[in-house]
Formats: structure tokens, sequence, C-alpha cells
């Protein structure tokens, strides 16, 4: 079995990570939906009995307190798995699911999805690895907001969304379809502390902002600045950087 054919697939997604001849049995597997921005796909504190792989568009997880206040958990984007702790523990969903854009997404049936991956070894190492990087991604976040500051935070979920969700552009830039807010959520700060990093971003060339909608300009920049996992070196210039945008 090998995975030659998971180029579409973005890399450390479930499909991806998905042998050849797994990825072509779950895929085959449940029916395809079509939602347009904003509709929703799971709702928080319903019993899930279904999953869905993301084929197209970004699905952002939200949580919701018993005041109505909204907070943006993750974005989920190709390859990816929409609500699949609820159909493993048989417990109410934590979060909703809402379409940012237009999303295309493979819903597939508890009972169909157990006997997919539970059929493969490689199927079920598979989505144990990818359920063990979303909690590994958890832990990361909580700890980034014990330790870096508001910048390196922001900086550092920018670089993760643009190398995992955005759209590329003809000039090169990466598109993301999300609120100055959304990414405040996301890196544990409030909208005003993400609001004045963002205008630092402009500042430095980075990145350009409009209404629901972030375009980041100079990826290698963001990533001197993220807090230091990969890449503790002094920040760069933005718009002086050597490597460009992929």
């Amino acid at each position: 079995m090998t995975r030659a054919n998971n180029d579409r697939w973005p890399k450390d997604s479930f499909i991806a990570d998905l042998p050849d001849t797994e990825r072509a049995v779950v895929l085959a597997v449940g029916e395809y939906h079509r939602f347009e921005d904003e509709r929703i796909l799971l709702v928080q504190g319903e019993v899930g009995d279904y999953v869905y792989v993301v084929i197209s568009g970004l699905v952002k997880v939200i949580v919701e307190a018993e005041s109505g206040a909204q907070t943006t958990l993750a974005i989920r984007s190709r390859g990816d798995l929409v609500g699949e702790f609820s159909l493993l523990d048989r417990k109410p969903r934590t979060a909703t699911a809402r379409a940012v854009g237009p999303v295309t997404a493979l819903k597939i049936g508890g009972t169909g999805f157990m006997e997919a991956t539970g059929r493969s070894p490689a199927a079920q190492a598979a989505l144990t690895t990818y359920l063990l990087s979303k909690m590994r991604s958890a832990t990361e976040r909580r700890a980034a907001e014990r330790v870096w500051d508001a910048k390196e935070r922001v900086a550092q979920v920018l670089y993760e969304l643009g190398e995992r969700h955005a759209e590329p552009r003809p000039d090169g830039t990466l598109r993301l379809p999300i609120t100055q807010g959304e990414l405040g959520d996301l890196a544990g700060v409030a909208v005003s502390t993400a609001e004045r990093v963002l205008k630092d971003l402009r500042k430095a060339g980075a990145v350009t902002t409009k209404y629901r909608e972030i375009t980041i300009k100079d990826m290698p920049y963001l990533g001197s600045i993220r807090f230091p996992q990969e890449n503790p070196e002094k920040p760069l210039r933005a718009g002086n950087s050597r490597t460009p945008i992929r």
C-alpha cells in the first residue's frame, strides 16, 4: 500500500495520511453535500451519528456559551474530519461546525465510517495519529497562551493557517477568509489585541486585511516572529525575505 495519490490533500490531514486503498474505501462511503457560506454542518449539543470529510472549502468550529457568546476554536479544510469525537465517544457534540464560503463535504454514517476505518490497521493508525495531532495542537495552544505574547501567538496562527488552509493567489499571496475576531479567538487574544497586532503586521508589509478576509504577503516574516517551535531566529524585515510564498 502506498500514499502516492495523496498530493491533492493537505499534509497531515486525515485523508492524506491514509494509504491509497484505504483512502478509496473511505471516499466511496457516504454522500456528498454542498453547503453555502454560513450554513451549519453540525450543531453543538446534538448526538453525533455521522462524520464529515471536508472535500473543498473551509469549516470553522465554534463553541457557544450559555450567554450566547461564540468562540472560534479551529479551522478545518480539505481532508479533515469534522464531528469525529462525538461519533467515537457517543457523547453530544461539543461545538458547531459552520461553512466559511462554499463547502463540499462527504457525510459518512457512523456504521459506515467505523467499518471503513476498522477493517484496516493502517486506517486505524491514521485515525489515531490524526486525533492525537488535534489534541497536541490544543495543548500547544494552551501553553502558548501562558508563555508567549500576543504578537507571537497571532503570527503563529496566521502561519499555520497559511500553511494548511489558505487559498493561494496568482501573485503569490495567501487568502484567508476569516475575520479579525476569529483570528483573535484562534490565537487566544481579545479582538482589540488582534486588531493591534494586525495593524503592526500591515505596517511591516506582512499582511493586508479587509472585510472577512486576511491576506498573507510574507510567510517567512511570520515564521520568524511566531513563537519559536521550529524557527527561533531573529525576525526578518517584511518584504525582504528570500523564500517565496508557495
